[in-house]
């Protein structure tokens, strides 16, 4: 239980509490609202010192870490294994606790600082000592496994953090991984079983990632596709193979490129011949073409030319018909002599150009053929570079392959890890019935005497854990909420209680009241009361005054002996826990 708060500051308000119910009232001003109400008395603060003493973080934005309260000493007095501890703790320095109690049975023990006297422990070893004492909580618990700090916040749950939204969770930010592994820790199952699930979770989500990340970048979307890759390996490892066998009969000539500039000079030689050959043929067929018409040409119309010479100009032709001929069949002569001789020469020519061309023909497929069975030596070695780009395609292909199979294989792999894992859930829930339908009956007690809606806790095997359900009948509201809240934390607080285990105390605050109605109000104080006392544990409500009185409490409860002697009030800015405004 916890004994006292106090403080340094000269004007904090020490509170001591006893065993059982505790009602810490703030009194409400007339014309306050409740958000005053709450800003100004300091209740809620009570539960943030609690809370800070007992190893939460210490953010920038922390009330510890104000003007105000930076340097000032925060001390909890209560009771931990067994032994009166006090742990003092400052905002300026938050990483460091200092205690003074029994350390026997302490998993770490503090060390004495020399100058000051003190015993102090580190905030980490802190937690792993409450955690040890409180929960018997091994020290080095691996992680994503319970933690106190995780575990107490069920204990001590704080409005800031979200923790009054939802039964199962004691912050907003809460992960599923850590719901599981601390409340199976909590109601006495294996959280082993949902430990062993989160690494299949961290395992399928780097699968996710790297299939994401393959995806986007060389495997592309043949990442799951193992059969295609297969066949892009097959075709570039035949490809490879058919450039390796090239390479190893490659024979490098040095002379290869004088070779191919000769063989290039002879085709552009023979081509040019090829050429001048064809117009030759050309002029020898139009030459033996005029031969002939100068054959067919007789003196008929040279008889006709001449008489009509005669008859236009009859005093000019004087010469003789035959001396005319004999001069015509001379020059028909002459000019057949000539294109004979044009003919011949032509032909001559096509027969020295052809007979070149064959020696040409002879030295070009000469050269040819060498060039066919050699090769350069820059071309040996781009054929090498081109067998290593194949090669390093084959490798890239065979990593893709190994890759895809890899993912395929362990996604396979993953799957029977959660089935066994279901398996193991499912097993341990039916050897841990007893246990379970204790919880499940008392939660379902509280819930029948708080409200006329009968609520059940439900605790069951799913695919992705255990599942720990509340379930109330009637429509969701905030009232509902703070019912389900209540039940389930007083259900943890009385079943460690009976295990002589846990923090021995259970802290709530006004926002858990937000919602009731004032009969549920009251039913959910006399519960409290019975339940502490009846199984030794301490119930501190900070709760203020409005809703106190408009409690329906029933006429054999007074809450009169249970509430704390310390006034806290927003009528003042001195009226609060810390007697001073914050800065």
């Amino acid at each position: 239980m916890i004994h006292q708060v106090t403080s340094s500051l000269d004007t904090f308000k020490s509170i001591r509490l006893k065993p059982g119910l505790n009602l810490i009232v703030a009194e409400k001003s007339k014309g306050a609202t409740e958000r005053q109400t709450r800003n100004g008395s300091g209740k809620t603060s009570l539960v943030r010192i609690i809370d800070f003493l007992l190893g939460s973080k210490c953010d920038g934005d922390s009330i510890f870490r104000s003007q105000s309260l930076a340097d000032e000493q925060f001390t909890l007095s209560f009771d931990l294994g067994g032994h009166r501890t006090s742990a003092t703790r400052t905002g300026n320095e938050k990483n460091r606790i200092v205690v003074d109690g029994v350390y026997d049975d302490w998993p770490i023990e503090p060390k004495l600082h020399k100058e000051s006297g003190e015993y102090r422990i580190s905030k980490t070893n802190w937690c792993s000592v409450l955690g040890s004492l409180m929960f018997d909580l091994p020290v080095d618990i691996e992680s994503y496994g319970p933690t106190f700090r995780a575990m107490i916040s069920y204990f001590v749950r704080r409005e800031s953090s979200g923790a009054f939204q939802e039964a199962q969770k004691q912050s907003s930010q809460q992960q599923n991984w850590d719901v599981q592994t601390n409340l199976s820790y909590l109601f006495g199952l294996d959280w082993e079983i949902p430990h062993a699930l989160q690494q299949v979770r961290l395992k399928e989500k780097s699968l996710a990632t790297l299939r994401k990340e393959a995806k986007g970048g060389a495997l592309g979307a043949l990442i799951g596709n193992i059969g295609e890759l297969r066949t892009r390996l097959a075709v570039a490892e035949k490809e490879a193979n058919r450039l390796k066998s090239e390479l190893e009969g490659f024979q490098v000539l040095p002379e290869y490129h004088e070779l191919e500039k000769e063989a290039s000079a002879l085709a552009i030689r023979i081509s040019e011949l090829t050429s001048e050959n064809t117009l030759d043929l050309e002029r020898v067929e139009s030459l033996t073409s005029q031969l002939e018409v100068e054959r067919s040409t007789d003196d008929s119309l040279l008889e006709s030319v001449y008489r009509e010479v005669g008859i236009v100009l009859p005093e000019l032709v004087t010469k003789r018909l035959d001396d005319v001929r004999k001069f015509h069949a001379a020059i028909i002569q002459n000019r057949r002599i000539h294109l004979q001789s044009e003919i011949d020469d032509a032909k001559a020519s096509i027969d020295r150009r052809d007979a070149e061309k064959e020696q040409l023909d002879d030295r070009r497929l000469e050269i040819m053929t060498t060039l066919n069975s050699h090769g350069a030596l820059d071309q040996f070695s781009k054929l090498q570079e081109e067998l290593s780009r194949q090669q390093a395609t084959v490798e890239e292909l065979k990593k893709k392959v190994a890759l895809a199979r890899q993912l395929d294989s362990e996604t396979t792999e993953l799957t029977i890890e959660r089935a066994k894992i279901k398996q193991r859930l499912t097993t341990d829930l039916d050897e841990k019935a007893d246990t379970l339908n204790d919880s499940i009956v008392i939660f379902e007690e509280f819930s029948k005497l708080i409200s006329d809606h009968e609520g059940s806790l439900v605790i069951e095997p799913k695919e992705n854990g255990p599942e720990f359900a509340v379930n109330v009948e009637g429509k969701e509201s905030k009232g509902i909420r703070s019912m389900q809240i209540f039940c389930f934390d007083m259900t943890l607080a009385v079943l460690w209680s009976k295990r002589n285990a846990g923090p021995g105390f259970l802290v709530h605050d006004s926002h858990l009241f937000d919602g009731m109605d004032s009969r549920q109000v009251a039913r959910a104080i006399e519960i409290g009361a019975s339940q502490s006392k009846q199984h030794g544990f301490q119930y501190i409500i900070c709760i203020n005054s409005d809703q106190l009185e408009a409690a329906e409490f029933a006429n054999e409860f007074d809450p009169a002996p249970y509430r704390n002697s310390v006034e806290i009030t927003d009528a003042s800015e001195t009226g609060g826990l810390f007697g001073m405004r914050i800065k």
